[in-house]
């Protein structure tokens, strides 16, 4: 109340209470409190790290201009949680409404990976043959030309002497071929050992809220790519080091090789984006 210069009473005006009904959507529940707490719109935005018209469409329940549901409801629970509403009331609020985007339709993952490149091997199995071809007949034209010589060279003999040649000496045996051959084998190297394969990643989301969640593993492989729902559990496996998106990190804890890990956050984000390498490191 205040007191003007003629001594009169003059009472200010009383803001009027929101009506009942502005307050039965998430919007006009966030609005009211925003009020009664007297801040502004811009005040919200820059705790929130959000544009003011993305908190004037939440206000407005103009949910179709902040995509997918997953996302409208993350702002939606953190606008709740500043001001410090209970979200999950906030949340039911949001499901009673019709005007608000539908859920995206689940790509299987069979079905969304590209179908398997066909190699021909027509032509590299053309030049092996060839490559073969080539070096039998070199091999048949060396072997001829070397009979070729040694018979020539056994007819210009006497016959006396190609009998001494042929006969071995008395009291002595022929060393046979297979025998001087085996002298001089060396010994095979010893054979090196394989490498060890890459050990796989076993990861476990568990689930508080819904959450939108992406995994590719080291072949840029799909391994999931789904909306994991409350109380749920996914677990994949596959070669590190994986990539893993969250829409809601707060709403998934995540197990790596059966150890919980803490998930990687920005201030002011609940989306993350991480690497889980093969030691289960993340970075």
């Amino acid at each position: 109340m205040s007191v003007d210069s003629g001594g009169a009473d003059i009472l200010e005006p009383v803001p009027a209470a929101a009506p009942e009904t502005q307050r039965q959507t998430p919007g006009g529940l966030l609005r009211h409190g925003r009020e009664q707490r007297g801040l502004t719109v811009q005040q919200i935005a820059d705790e929130l790290h959000l544009d003011v018209r993305l908190v004037q469409a939440i206000e407005a329940d103009n949910f179709l201009s902040l995509g997918a549901p997953v996302y409208a409801k993350g702002h939606l629970r953190k606008y709740a949680s500043v001001l410090g509403l209970a979200p999950h009331q906030v949340i039911a609020l949001y499901e009673t409404l019709s005007d608000v985007p539908a859920a995206p339709s689940v790509v299987p993952v069979m079905t969304s990976q590209p179908p398997p490149r066909r190699i021909s091997l027509r032509i590299p199995a053309l030049i092996v043959a060839g490559l073969l071809v080539s070096g039998l007949l070199l091999w048949l034209a060396a072997w001829l030309l070397d009979r070729i010589s040694s018979a020539s060279a056994q007819a210009e003999q006497p016959a006396s002497q190609q009998a001494i040649v042929a006969a071995p000496p008395m009291g002595e045996s022929a060393v046979a071929p297979a025998e001087t051959g085996a002298a001089t084998v060396q010994p095979a190297a010893a054979s090196t050992p394989a490498a060890d394969p890459v050990a796989d990643v076993t990861v476990q989301l568990h689930f508080s809220e819904s959450s939108w969640v992406e995994i590719y593993d080291a072949a840029n492989r799909r391994l999931i790519y789904d909306i994991g729902q409350p109380g749920q559990t996914r677990t994949v496996a596959g070669v590190a080091p994986l990539r893993v998106t969250l829409g809601v990190a707060s709403a998934v804890a995540v197990d790596v090789n059966q150890q919980s890990i803490p998930v990687p956050r920005r201030s002011g984000r609940d989306a993350a984006r991480f690497t889980i390498w093969p030691d289960g490191s993340v970075r």
